[in-house]
Order: structure tokens, then sequence, then C-alpha cells
């Protein structure tokens, strides 16, 4: 068998980059952080493809679309460690795991497998830049949109701080967002002025501080995560979902009402040694 890891990535601000023909080249550039929660993809080969999450057999799945392009035939389970559709990265780890596992048992290469989870991603419209973060790890800088190597990803030197996820209300299917004309427009031009303004001063701070700016500014949240952002001032949007990211501590007493879970800054992206 083969395993392999993708983390969680939460985008905390960003600006759409897909106009270029060539999907290699196309994505957003933007600042996150990856998390020590991902997804985890086992590979066994057999005569039928059956692809099971967290136990379940499911079908239409980003992983079935990757083991298609491969041409495998076999059992794929993956453990999907964080909610879905709540702006946690999870359709991009599904598929870079999946096409990393993959590109080890067809002897293809890190870069390829990379190329490969990020068009599929691209073609179901369920992400546009957290495959190239999740590839490199840390607190990532998207500064050139797209893919390895065209793609540029920096991180940022941080310190090592708890950090908590806020489910605060119902799923958000990111497709239905980047196919809304008018909220593309907003993304493009609030997106392009955080990162005019986070580039000056790549920090930590200037980093929450710009995010929740970006978040007031698009909408992009419904009338608790505002709330919520009011109340937690150390803390942002998880882009796109209706779940927050706190860096630090918050007043208990606003956690209290909410599913929480506590993570860290994660690595990248990586085969997972027996």
């Amino acid at each position: 068998m083969i395993r392999a890891f993708s983390p969680g990535s939460v985008t905390l601000f960003f600006e759409i980059r897909d106009e270029h023909e060539d999907p290699l080249k196309k994505g957003s550039r933007g600042v996150g952080v990856c998390l020590s929660r991902g997804v985890i993809t086992t590979l066994k080969e057999g005569d039928d493809l059956q692809i099971f999450i967290n136990g379940k057999r499911r079908e239409g799945t980003i992983q079935e679309d990757v083991a298609k392009f491969y041409g495998f035939k076999g059992t794929i389970r993956s453990e999907v460690q964080l909610p879905i559709s709540q702006g946690f990265g999870m359709s991009g780890a599904a598929a870079l795991s999946t096409s990393l596992a993959l590109g080890n048992l067809f002897g293809y290469t890190y870069l390829k497998s990379l190329h490969i989870a990020h068009g599929i991603e691209l073609e179901r419209k369920s992400g546009l830049g957290d495959i190239a973060s999740q590839y490199v790890g840390g607190f990532t800088l998207r500064i050139r949109e797209g893919i390895q190597p065209y793609g540029i990803v920096d991180r940022l030197f941080v310190p090592k701080i708890p950090i908590i996820l806020v489910i605060l209300d119902e799923e958000v299917e990111t497709k239905e967002i980047l196919q809304d004309k008018e909220m593309r427009k907003k993304i493009k031009r609030e997106g392009a002025r955080a990162m005019d303004k986070f580039l000056v001063s790549p920090t930590l701070e200037n980093a929450i501080r710009i995010a929740r700016e970006f978040s007031f500014k698009t909408s992009l949240m419904s009338e608790e995560a505002r709330n919520f952002l009011e109340e937690c001032e150390n803390s942002v949007m998880a882009m796109i979902g209706n779940s927050a990211i706190v860096f630090g501590k918050c007043k208990n007493e606003i956690l209290n009402d909410y599913k929480i879970i506590k993570v860290e800054i994660g690595d990248r992206a990586k085969i997972l040694e027996d």
C-alpha cells in the first residue's frame, strides 16, 4: 500500500487570477496557512475503482477524477480530518494526497503529480490556490498565480502559536462563489489591494489585519461570522467558508457557542512511510 498526506489550508485573503489559457498558469495570489490536519490517502491496487472517504463508499469525488486520469484501478481510502466546504482546503488536500500516492505508484515526479491535482481542482472549480500552498506547507504567500514552477509560493517566518478553527455556520460551496460575476469582480479588486498592502510588510500581524479588512469589504461572510470577528480581534475568516481561524487565544465565553478544532501550522504534502 502507498499512503500520502496533504495538509489542510486556510486562505486569509486572495486575488483571483484565472484568465490564462494554460491551466498551470491559472490560480490566485494570496496569503494562507497550512494546517497540521488534512487528508491521508491510501492506495491498494485491484480490479475495480472504489473510493472510500472516512470509511464510506463515495462516487463523483475528486479522488475518482484523479484516479481516472492516471488510469488506476483499485481501492482509494481517504481519511478527511477536517470539515468539508468550510474553507479548510479539503478538496485540494484530497486531490493532492491522491495524486502524490498515484504518482509514486506510476513512477511520476512530485511536480507532475502536483500539476495533475491542480488541473483537476480547476476543472471542478473547487479551488484556485490551495494546492500550490499545500505543496509547500507552512504560512504561505502566493506571490504569483498558477502552480509551480509558473506560480511562486513563498513562506513567512511566524512564531509557533495556538490556532483554533471555529465552525460558525452551514457549509459554503466554493464553486458557487467563484462563478458569481459580481463577487469575482469584488474579490479581484479587494484582493489586489490586500496583496499590495501586505507585500509592503509581510508579517503575521499585518496578515491578520488585512485579512479582516478583506472579509468586511468583500462581504464574504454571514452575519454570524461578522459578529464573531467583531468579538474576537485576532480572528479572520477562512476563505471560502463559514468558519473562522483564531491566531492565539479568544475569550472562552465566545468560543463556547461553537464547534472548535485545535490545530498547528502544517508541513508540506508528502508520501508517508510505514
